[in-house]
C-alpha cells in the first residue's frame, strides 16, 4: 500500500524530529565526553606548567652547586681556603633570594673502600657555612665555621649587622663540633657510587640548627654535590638548601585559573604533603620522612590524596589523572612527578563544571529552539502541502499521460511558477519524442526522448569505437527450429548481448539478423572508448556463456560468436529519409571492424582487433599480433590482433601465444622452417594452423623477393 504525499510528509517531518533529537542527545553526550576530555587535557596542561615552575625552583640549587664547582675547576675558588670559599657562597645566596643557606665540606679523599665509602685524610677537614639567620628571604646572612681544634672540632660563628660587609665582623666561638664528615650528607656524597652525581634530599630540618629546639628548626629541601676539578680530583663536598617557605610557595608559582574552588600541592606517592596548604600547617616524622600535618584538608585534596591514581605516579608512569565526585560535584584531578626529587608529586584539583557548564546551559538553549523550529516546521509543512498538493497532481497526470505514451499537447495553466516550469519542461520531452517517433520505434523512443532535441538529417566526423559481432553457424541452426523457437533463441542471445554492451555504456547501433552493430563515444562523449569496447566484447562472451548454461537456453549447446573491432574517425549521426531516419555510423573504419569480425572465422579466432585498438589499450589487456592483412577493398595492410583478455587473466594461453609470435616474426623474415618448428607442436589453436599451413607452402613454393608477408584477404 503506497504512502500519500500527505502522509509521507507528515512522516518526514516526524522522522526529521526523531532523527534531529538523537542526533543532538548523541551530540550531547559526545560533546560532553569531548569536553571533560578537553577538561583533563586543559588541566593536564595545567599541571605541567606548574611542574615546569616548580622544577625551576628546584633546579636553583643544583646550578649554584654547579657553578661552585665550574669557578674551582677554572681557579676561581681555591677549595683550600676558608675565606676564598665563604666569599663565593656569600656571593651566591645574596644572588639567589629563595636559597636557605650553602654548605662546603672540606677533605682529601684517598681512596675508597671495600664497601665504596671514601677513604678520607685525617687532616685537613673543615666546613664553611654561608646560612640565612631567620626563614625570611630577607634575613642577615651569617658565616658559621667548623675547623679541627685540640684533637677535635669547634664551630665559630661571624654575625653581620644588617647592610654590613663579608669580613666587617670576626669569628666568635659558638660550641663544640662534630667532624664536618661524618654527617650522612657528606658519606653519602663522596661515596663512590655516586660518581659526582647531584643528589636531592627529601623535606628534612637543617643541619644548622641541630642545637636549636625541634620547634625552631628550620626545614628545607638539599642538594648535594662532590666538587671534582677538571682532573677528576675530589676536592669537598658542596650543599645548597631551599628556603621551607618557597617550598610551600612553589605548586601556586604556575597557577593559572581563576577557578575558586582550584586546588594545587606537592606530596609524596603515599598522598603525604610536602608543601603545607595553610601556612600554619605544621610538620612532623613519619616515620623517617619528615611531612607536612595539615590542620585541615579541602574534600577534594584529601579525595586526591587518597585516589588510586596517584599512588600509580612514578618514574616510568610520571602522569596520571583521576576524577571523583564529592557532595554531588564531580572534581578532575592531575598528577604529575618531579623529576630529580625524592618521587615528589605536583596535584591539581579543579571542578569538572568549571569546564562543561557553559556547554551544558547551551545545550539546553539549543534543544528548546530545535523543538520550537520542528514545530514550526511541521505546521508551515501541512500548510505548504495544501497549497502544492493541488499542482503536483497536475504534474501527476501530466506524468502519467507520457507513461502511456500519450504525448498529445497539454495547456499550462497553474499559478506557481516552479510547477510551470516542470510542465513545460515536460511540454518539451513530448514535442522531442513526437519527433523521434517519426523515424525510430517506439521502443527506442522510450530512450531517445529525454535527449529533449528534434532530430535532423546529417552526421559529423568522430573517433568511435566499432564492433561487429556474428554467430558462426546461426543458419543451420535456425533451419534445424521452429520460427517461434528460433526467434525465442535469437531474443535470449540479443539480450544478453544488449546487455552487455550497455553495461559498458555502448550503443547499440542495429541488429542485422543475429549480428550486431555497436559503437562508443557516440551520442555521448566517452573518456577510453576503447578500453570500454574491450571490455564490452569480453562481457559479451561471459554474458552469451552465462545464458547457455541457462535453462532458458535449453539443450541447444553454446554457440560460437565472432566479434570485431576497430577505432577510426567515420560519419556518425542520423542518416535515412526525412521522416524515417536512423542513427548510426557510416565510413571505411566502420567497413574495417566488419572485416575484422569476417576474419575471426578464417583464424578460427573470437575476438579480432584493430592496430589502432590494440596500440591505445595495450596497457590493460593481453593481445596477439595475428598478422598483417590487406582486407577485401583495401590496398594498404593492416595488423590484426586477437584480444586475448584483460592483462595478467591469460597465464595459460601465455607460452603458446609468445611461440606464436616468434613464428609469426620468423614468416616475416622468410624463416618459414624455423617457423613451422615453433607451431608444430602447437595443438588446437587457430592461427598456428593457419600459419603452419602458410609455411609449409612457402616451404615448397617460395615466395617472389618482394613479398612483404602481408596476407590479402579475397573474402568478406
Amino acid at each position: 500500500m503506497r504512502l500519500t504525499l500527505v502522509r509521507l510528509f507528515v512522516l518526514t517531518i516526524l522522522a526529521v524530529s526523531l532523527l534531529v533529537g538523537m542526533a543532538l542527545y548523541g551530540f550531547s553526550r559526545g560533546a560532553a565526553t569531548a569536553i571533560r576530555e578537553r577538561a583533563q587535557a586543559l588541566q593536564d596542561a595545567e599541571a605541567q606548567r606548574i611542574e615546569r615552575r616548580v622544577i625551576e625552583q628546584l633546579e636553583t640549587a643544583r646550578r649554584v652547586a654547579e657553578n661552585l664547582e665550574r669557578a674551582m675547576q677554572y681557579g676561581v675558588l681555591a677549595p683550600v681556603d676558608p675565606d676564598t670559599v665563604e666569599a663565593h657562597l656569600f656571593s651566591e645566596i645574596l644572588d639567589h633570594r629563595n636559597l636557605s643557606d650553602i654548605t662546603y665540606t672540606h677533605a682529601t679523599r684517598t681512596g675508597f673502600g671495600a664497601n665504596g665509602d671514601a677513604l678520607l685524610n685525617p687532616a685537613g677537614r673543615w666546613q664553611i657555612s654561608v646560612f640565612r639567620r631567620t626563614a625570611s628571604e630577607d634575613s642577615e646572612v651569617d658565616t658559621l665555621r667548623v675547623s679541627p681544634e685540640g684533637g677535635g672540632f669547634v664551630a665559630y660563628v661571624r654575625e653581620r649587622t644588617p647592610g654590613a660587609k663579608l669580613l666587617s665582623r670576626g669569628f666568635r666561638r659558638e660550641r663544640d663540633a662534630t667532624d664536618p664528615t661524618a654527617h650522612l650528607t657528606f658519606q653519602t656524597t663522596s661515596s663512590e657510587s655516586v660518581g659526582g652525581e647531584a643528589i636531592w634530599s627529601d623535606l628534612s630540618y637543617s643541619e644548622l640548627d641541630a642545637q636549636s629546639p625541634a620547634k625552631e628548626r628550620r626545614v628545607v629541601v638539599t642538594v648535594q654535590k662532590a666538587l671534582l676539578d677538571l682532573q677528576g680530583q675530589f676536592g669537598g663536598v658542596i650543599r645548597v638548601g631551599l628556603l621551607t617557605a618557597k617550598i610551600d610557595e612553589l605548586p601556586r608559582m604556575g597557577m593559572n585559573t581563576e577557578v575558586g574552588d582550584a586546588h594545587v600541592f606537592l606530596c609524596d606517592a603515599q598522598g603525604r604533603l610536602v608543601s603545607r596548604v595553610d601556612p600554619s600547617d605544621s610538620l612532623a616524622l613519619f616515620g623517617d620522612d619528615l611531612r607536612v600535618s595539615p590542620k585541615r584538608l579541602f574534600p577534594a585534596v584529601e579525595a586526591a590524596l587518597s585516589s588510586a591514581p596517584l599512588k600509580e605516579v612514578n618514574f616510568n608512569r610520571p602522569v596520571r589523572s583521576a576524577s571523583f565526585d564529592i557532595q554531588g560535584i564531580r572534581y578532575l584531578a592531575s598528577f604529575r612527578h618531579l623529576a630529580n626529587t625524592q618521587d615528589w608529586i605536583v596535584g591539581v584539583v579543579v571542578p569538572e563544571a568549571h569546564y562543561t557548564r557553559d556547554f551544558r546551559s547551551l545545550g539546553r538553549r539549543f534543544t528548546t529552539a530545535l523543538s520550537t523550529i520542528n514545530a514550526m516546521v511541521l505546521l508551515g509543512g501541512l500548510y505548504v502541502l495544501r497549497v502544492v498538493g493541488r499542482a503536483l497532481g497536475r504534474i501527476t497526470r501530466e506524468t502519467s499521460k507520457m507513461r502511456h505514451f500519450d504525448f498529445r499537447p497539454s495547456s499550462n495553466d497553474t499559478a506557481l511558477r516552479d510547477v510551470s516550469e516542470v510542465i513545460d519542461s515536460l511540454e518539451m520531452a513530448k514535442t522531442a519524442v513526437r519527433a523521434l517517433s517519426k523515424y525510430v520505434p517506439v521502443d527506442l523512443v522510450r530512450e531517445l526522448y529525454v535527449a529533449n532535441r528534434e532530430p535532423v538529417l546529417g552526421g559529423e566526423l568522430l573517433e568511435i569505437s566499432i564492433m561487429f559481432t556474428d554467430i558462426r553457424g546461426f543458419t543451420s541452426l535456425s533451419e534445424r527450429l521452429s520460427p517461434d523457437t528460433l526467434a525465442r533463441v535469437l531474443g535470449h542471445y540479443l539480450k544478453a548481448m544488449t546487455d552487455a554492451i550497455v553495461q559498458n555504456h555502448g550503443t547499440v547501433d542495429k541488429f542485422i539478423g543475429d549480428a550486431v552493430m555497436a559503437f562508443w563515444n557516440a551520442p555521448a562523449q566517452l573518456a577510453d572508448h576503447a578500453r570500454h569496447a574491450c571490455h564490452g566484447a569480453l562481457a559479451c562472451i561471459e554474458a552469451t556463456a552465462a545464458l547457455y548454461r541457462s535453462p532458458a537456453w535449453g539443450d541447444l549447446g553454446p554457440l560460437f560468436t565472432r566479434f570485431g573491432l576497430h577505432k577510426d574517425r567515420v560519419m556518425v549521426g542520423h542518416f535515412g529519409a526525412p521522416d524515417r531516419l536512423s542513427y548510426t555510423a557510416l565510413g571505411d573504419g566502420v567497413n574495417l571492424a566488419s572485416r575484422l569480425e569476417g576474419l575471426c572465422k578464417q583464424y578460427g579466432v573470437a575476438v579480432l582487433a584493430s592496430e589502432t585498438i590494440a596500440k591505445t589499450v595495450g596497457d590493460e589487456f593481453e593481445f596477439r599480433l595475428v598478422d598483417r592483412v590487406a582486407v577485401q577493398g583495401k590496398a594498404v595492410a593492416v595488423g590484426i590482433y586477437e584480444l586475448l583478455g584483460v592483462r595478467g587473466q591469460c597465464e595459460d594461453r601465455r607460452l603458446i601465444v609468445a611461440a606464436y609470435e616468434r613464428a609469426l616474426a620468423a614468416y616475416f623474415h622468410r624463416d618459414f622452417a624455423g617457423a613451422l618448428t615453433l607451431l608444430e607442436p602447437i595443438e588446437g589453436d587457430g592461427p598456428s594452423r593457419v600459419l603452419a599451413g602458410r609455411c609449409r607452402t612457402m616451404v615448397t613454393q617460395p615466395p617472389p623477393a618482394d613479398w612483404d608477408g602481408v596476407y590479402v584477404a579475397s573474402s568478406k
